[in-house]
């Protein structure tokens, strides 16, 4: 029988990631600018925000399956994504001259909501089920997931680019 964490962290990973998502510079929400900020910082910024939200849909899948170690990257995914929101809402990273637009602020008022029970039931996956290894056979994926992995690559990639020329742009 699944249990509540396992059904509501991978819920919650997937909806923090299509919030994130929505967010991305250059969008219908994210019109602000950040030419003022230097290229290296920003490529950063946008790099970790892609890691986050690649990592919680990897996560989704993983969490639902009642892995541990799947809940203890739920929980810090929950915590990058509550500091994200709180840094940006209370204006202090990333600071841009241009106002807040209305719908960014709601998004991150939500994602910052969102990101709370993500962080608790987490820790309540990890406590449940630590120690725990995976069950049933472990199948030969190198392949499919070499695959895998290089799409990824390669998408997180694009999105670094395109959020970071956009966020750039004056």
């Amino acid at each position: 029988m699944v249990r509540i964490t396992e059904t509501a962290v991978p819920l919650l990973l997937g909806v923090s990631a299509c919030l994130l998502g929505v967010l991305i510079p250059g969008g219908p929400i994210e019109t602000r600018t950040f030419s003022h900020l230097a290229p290296l910082i920003l490529g950063a910024f946008n790099t970790f925000l892609t890691v986050l939200g690649v990592a919680s849909f990897f996560l989704t899948y993983h969490t639902y399956k009642g892995r541990w170690e799947a809940f203890v990257a739920s929980a810090l995914c929950g915590v990058g994504y509550f500091l994200v929101y709180v840094l940006d809402l209370g204006g202090v990273f990333p600071v841009s001259p241009d106002p807040m637009p209305p719908a960014l602020r709601v998004i991150e008022v939500v994602g910052t909501m969102v990101s709370l029970p993500l962080v608790v039931l987490s820790i309540r996956g990890v406590r449940r089920t630590v120690g725990q290894s995976g069950t049933g056979r472990v199948q030969n994926t190198a392949t499919v997931s070499a695959r895998w992995g290089v799409a990824i690559f390669l998408v997180a990639i694009a999105i670094i680019v395109f959020a970071t020329y956009s966020a750039m742009r004056g």
